[in-house]
């Protein structure tokens, strides 16, 4: 009998941070940095930790499969507006919108960017280069990302950059074994495939070069022309369990897998990647130099954390890869500075017994944070590490401002009646290969979690909730003493806040009622002009409908230019587009834009809202359709074919 598994079974799970232990208040917990000279110490240093670690079932990892937390799948926070589209238009391009950037100049990969003349996306799982110049959307070319689809999963994002796109294909492949004789595997396999792409003629895109490497690409960001790709790998070693395996003792297993481990070579460690330029022939190597390899002087993990660097313009390359040993799943970047945390849940690398755990104390949640200086146009360098107490619902509870970094992060806390979770917001700046904390303020929302964050200079927004929605405003400008300055308190909550300009926050979440039950999807509009009393002046809601832009930023669009908010939206009659207009202080429904052709499939999903000049642009699984922006009336509809 044969099973499919998606590749996320597995010493996958082997992938999690540790740290120091936390202070008493929660406070930072530093490390030091330690770089190799050889791969040979590499070698040693991974033997060395994985010698007591390794169990019968192979190498453990971060239990959080095992852990289901209120609110960890939300969305984060907010997005400006503000950022400057990455293609380069010419003098004929109308106004267009740009992808929902959470800080400006910090480009952000997307399923669809335009430069105002062409829209190219990666929505249907192919590159497709989309002429919105005309009254309809006209497709002018097509280039398939990946081969054979029925044994992998492929996710691809895209940046333009002038006349190139640089396409980012996140790979799960599938893979079949028999449970009589299996070779249970060192990690998912996963590969990240990186495609830059000549559209200088639209209709027919040519790949110049690809550079696939192994291990999950978490994010990326380019700023001034310069991509960085942040990959996580796990190692590949293999643990065979056949059907006998399964009656041996224990022990006798874990010794079994303890000579694995001392045969095991750098390559079963270490990422590698193939390159292929044109009709080449491909050229594969090891992906990050022992010599470019650092690790925390406490033990992180296994994993190996790599950030790539490149200009599209000059081609891809791995030359320069900087990497560490530990894992991350959250990407923050500034213009100068790029982050990656994970939180940790509880001890990740105990022996694997296969039990499950308890769940951890609310001191042994704690979030890891890395950081990397990435100015210029130069590979990255790694800086510093660290670790706060509790944990982040994703990156935007991260923001850099005159070299501190804010962190916001909830401490679960429950003791089967009460719950006496609180959150926290801290500051930390670089010292000495360290993250140091400067200061912090607790004692918000408690017994509730966050829901989202947003920062705004030296202005901080933090949302919380479990039956009404706590909006917090904090004095972040003496970053020793963060302080709490104003809270309201209103039913519902918003889990994604955007800059509304003129003193005015938009907020998009849920309506509930007083006993903290959802009723519908809610954009709101608070004036914040009085630090001290934020208030909300009004909110549409759409009863029993939800938004993707809870937990996908990119998916909401305020066009300032006419006041119009276009989310997304879904309820039990289909997927559509809200379109409202804000006023001074009102939040007014103009219509919702649903397609004008039935899905091929019965199903599909709106990806993304995009303007350009008077025409609004949906972008679907399988189309594209053009409506008025004045009057929302269809102008096209485009099917990919």
């Amino acid at each position: 009998m044969r099973r499919w598994f998606a590749g996320l079974v597995s010493l996958g799970m082997l992938a999690g941070c540790s740290f120091g232990a936390d202070d008493e208040d929660g406070a930072i917990a530093v490390m030091g940095l330690t770089s190799f000279d050889a791969c040979e110490d590499v070698l040693d240093h991974l033997k060395t930790e994985a010698r007591d670690r390794v169990g019968p079932w192979g190498l453990s990892g971060n239990d959080m499969m095992f852990y289901a937390t209120d609110g960890a799948a939300r969305a984060d926070g907010a997005e400006s507006f503000a950022a400057e589209d990455s293609g380069a238009a010419g003098p004929q391009a109308p106004a267009h919108s740009t992808t929902n950037v959470q800080e400006a100049g910090v480009d952000e990969p997307d399923v669809a960017k335009t430069d105002g003349r062409l829209l190219v996306t990666a929505a249907s799982g192919d590159l497709r280069i989309i002429d919105v110049t005309g009254t309809a959307p006209r497709e002018l070319g097509r280039l398939e990302l990946v081969e054979g689809t029925e044994q992998q999963y492929a996710d691809a994002t895209v940046f333009l950059a002038g006349d190139r796109v640089v396409v980012l294909v996140r790979q799960n492949t599938m893979i079949a074994y028999d449970t009589a004789a299996s070779d249970y595997p060192g990690g998912p396999p996963s590969t990240t495939a990186v495609l830059l792409v000549d559209i200088s003629d639209p209709a027919a895109p040519v790949v110049e070069s690809r550079l696939e490497v192994d291990g999950n690409y978490l994010d990326a960001r380019m700023v001034d022309e310069t991509v960085r790709l942040v990959v996580s790998s796990y190692p590949t070693l293999a643990f065979p369990m056949t059907e006998e395996d399964w009656n041996r003792p224990e022990e006798e297993l874990t010794e079994r897998n303890r000579a694995i481990v001392e045969e095991s070579t750098i390559g079963d460690w270490l990422p590698s990647y193939t390159f292929t330029s044109g009709d080449a022939e491909p050229v594969t190597g090891q992906l990050v130099g022992c010599e470019q390899l650092s690790r925390p002087d406490e033990f992180a993990g296994y994993s190996t954390l790599s950030v790539l660097t490149f200009d599209p313009a000059d081609g891809l390359s791995a030359d320069g890869t900087v990497g560490v040993l530990t894992d991350g799943d959250t990407v923050y970047a500034s213009q100068d500075r790029l982050y990656v945390a994970t939180t940790r849940w509880g001890d990740p690398f105990a022996p694997d017994d296969r039990s499950i755990r308890p769940m951890p104390a609310p001191g042994e949640v704690t979030t890891g944070i890395h950081a990397f200086d990435i100015t210029g146009n130069v590979p990255a360098r790694y800086l510093a590490s660290g670790e706060v107490e509790g944990r982040i619902i994703g990156r935007y509870a991260m923001s850099e401002h005159e070299g501190v970094l804010r962190v916001a992060t909830t401490i679960d806390s429950w003791t089967g009646t009460t719950d006496t979770s609180e959150s926290r917001l801290y500051t930390l700046e670089e010292g000495d290969d360290e993250l140091v904390q400067l200061g912090q303020v607790g004692g918000l929302g408690k017994g509730e979690q966050i829901y989202a964050v947003r920062y705004f200079g030296d202005t901080g927004y933090v949302v919380t909730f479990r039956q009404v929605d706590p909006l917090y405003v904090l004095d972040l400008s003496d970053p020793a003493h963060p302080a709490v300055t104003g809270e309201l308190k209103i039913t519902g909550y918003s889990s994604y806040l955007h800059d509304g300009g003129d003193d005015r926050l938009i907020g998009v979440g849920q309506e509930a009622s007083a006993q903290g039950q959802t009723v519908g999807a809610q954009v709101s509009l608070f004036d914040v002009a009085d630090p001290s009393a934020p208030a909300k002046l009004d909110g549409h809601v759409v009863p029993n409908a939800w938004s993707q832009t809870e937990w996908d930023p990119q998916a909401f669009l305020f066009w300032p230019d006419t006041g119009q908010v276009f989310v997304p939206l879904e309820t039990m009659t289909g997927p559509s587009a809200l379109v409202v207009r804000l006023g001074d202080d009102t939040v007014t429904e103009q219509g919702q834009v649903t397609r004008t052709e039935a899905p091929r499939e019965g199903w599909t999903q709106l990806r993304r809202t995009i303007v350009v000049g008077d025409t609004l642009y949906t972008v679907w699984q399988d189309g594209v359709q053009a409506n008025g922006l004045d009057d929302l009336q269809p102008r096209g509809w485009l099917a990919f074919g």
